[in-house]
C-alpha cells in the first residue's frame, strides 16, 4: 500500500514545487496558464510573478497541496491563496 506522500509527485527544488503548485490551483480551478500565455492573456513575465508570489505566499505548501489534490474542480481559489485573484480573472477565459 502507498502512502500519500508515494504517490505526489517528487519536485526537485522549492521553485519545482511552487511551478507545480501554481500551475495545479490554477488548473483545478479551470485554468489552463499555457492557454492564457499562448492566447496572449498571460505574459512569460506574468507566470513568473505568479510563481513567485506562489513562493511568497503566507499560506503553507502543505495546505496548498492539499488544496490542489481535493479539489478536481474548485468553484474559486481559496482566499489564502497569493494568486486568487489572477486565476479568477482568467476562469472563463481559457
Amino acid at each position: 500500500m502507498q502512502t500519500e506522500a508515494a504517490t505526489r509527485p517528487r519536485l526537485a527544488t522549492d521553485m519545482d514545487l511552487h511551478l507545480y503548485l501554481t500551475r495545479e490551483m490554477a488548473r483545478r480551478h479551470g485554468v489552463n496558464l499555457s492557454e492564457a500565455m499562448h492566447q496572449g492573456f498571460l505574459s512569460r513575465s506574468d507566470f513568473a510573478a505568479l510563481v513567485d508570489r506562489c513562493r511568497a505566499c503566507t499560506g503553507s505548501a502543505d495546505d496548498c497541496r492539499d488544496h490542489v489534490e481535493d479539489h478536481d474542480r474548485a468553484e474559486a481559489a481559496p482566499p489564502w491563496c497569493a494568486n486568487a485573484a489572477v486565476i479568477e480573472g482568467l476562469r472563463g477565459l481559457v
